[in-house]
């Protein structure tokens, strides 16, 4: 459709903005100038909420597969309305897809206000769920509405909000918690420097153990964020896996107080091509795991199996299991079950880390699970020896 003379700026969003989720007026050169409060809250469940405070162009929000930005913008110069699909560009290379309709509203190239971009949602299903994101933007139900593929839970704004009030709550706490135990014991050793010298040693292992605790968020906030960008390289060698079993048994067992760690190896030794330090976390991430929520006098169990066709790890235990509703949600990022009357320490990062770390060395992980039983993580790696 193309019209001789431009169009008015109210006719357009009498006509077509109740029947559109979005809208957006740039300037001549695609930057954004006006917009409404879906663009914020995209941005926000993107993470990107500074982005708006600064001028931004068009092209670093949304992506084409058929043509860029920059060619939308040059034909909106030369038509007054033009019509399309579109993708918001989220973190962690998601997408979410738009139809779109751009108008031009003013010919002069010195005005604020050239263009206005008016959005639909499109009504898609194969896209990867991630409730801190995207799918609460996909489609929005009525009470009609059938759900008939159990791996999406569409969810509502409100439920979105929810999520990440509950991410920064916990991010916040697991950082708050040890600043605050190393802020007060190096302000007690500061006022009184003649403490005995047991209860000095003391307090430097709190403020050192704190200060790891508090390392490892960071880590883990930053290594989910280079995995699920691609970012990270692996720096792949020939490795033996009984020797990095080992090493992770001999690093937790001092921690497992009460609880029966065990590891169970072939003779025969077993090499994989394989990242050793990812690798290990991995396995590293498992046992930790295992030990959280494996309460005293229960038991967990490393264990390597080998065939002529895998190397299957198992970290097995008899903790308290995982409901069947919430197998499939262990992997996302920042999920954590709520277990009434049990605080955990931790963000939801470390299966997420797991899962993607051994996806990359192109491995797979699963898991058995029973409430109050028990569980099995179970790494299977094709035996190319």
């Amino acid at each position: 459709m193309n019209y001789s003379k431009k169009n008015n700026f109210f006719e357009i969003l009498n006509n077509e903005g109740k029947n559109f989720d979005m809208i957006i007026v740039t300037d001549s050169g695609g930057v954004i100038k006006l917009y409404n409060n879906v663009l914020s809250q995209l941005c926000n469940s993107a993470n990107k909420d500074e982005i708006l405070l600064q001028e931004i162009n068009l092209n670093q929000l949304f992506k084409s597969d058929e043509q860029t930005i920059n060619d939308i913008i040059n034909e909106l110069h030369k038509s007054n309305i033009i019509e399309g699909k579109l993708d918001f560009a989220l973190s962690y290379n998601q997408r979410i897809p738009l139809d779109y309709k751009a108008y031009k509203i003013s010919e002069d190239l010195e005005s604020q206000f050239n263009f206005i971009f008016i959005f639909k949602f499109s009504e898609i299903s194969d896209i990867e769920r991630d409730p801190l994101e995207q799918e609460p933007f996909l489609r929005r139900l009525n009470k009609s509405d059938e759900i008939t593929n159990n791996d999406y839970s569409v969810l509502s704004l409100d439920e979105l909000e929810r999520l990440k009030e509950d991410f920064l709550s916990n991010v916040s706490h697991e950082l708050r918690t040890p600043l605050a135990s190393i802020i007060g014991f190096t302000e007690t050793l500061k006022s009184d420097p003649n403490l005995p010298k047991d209860i000095l040693l003391e307090f430097l292992d709190i403020i050192l153990n704190e200060g790891k605790r508090l390392a490892a968020t960071i880590n883990d906030l930053l290594d989910v964020s280079q995995l699920y960008k691609g970012q990270l390289t692996l720096q792949k060698k020939v490795i033996e896996i009984q020797s990095i079993l080992k090493g992770v048994y001999e690093r937790y067992k001092p921690l497992a107080n009460n609880i029966n760690l065990a590891i169970s190896l072939p003779e025969k030794p077993c090499f994989i091509l394989a990242d050793d330090s990812k690798f290990t976390q991995a396995i590293g991430n498992l046992v930790s795991n295992a030990l959280k929520f494996t309460p005293e006098g229960g038991s967990i169990d490393i264990i390597l199996k080998s065939s002529n066709k895998y190397f299957t790890i198992e970290i097995k235990d008899t903790g308290l299991g995982i409901p069947k509703n919430e197998i499939d949600k262990i992997f996302d990022r920042f999920y954590k079950i709520n277990r009434p009357g049990l605080e955990t320490r931790g963000v939801g990062l470390g299966l997420a880390i797991t899962k993607k770390i051994i996806e990359q060395h192109n491995f797979q992980i699963e898991v058995e699970s029973e409430e109050n039983k028990g569980s099995i993580f179970r790494i299977i790696i094709p035996n190319k020896s």
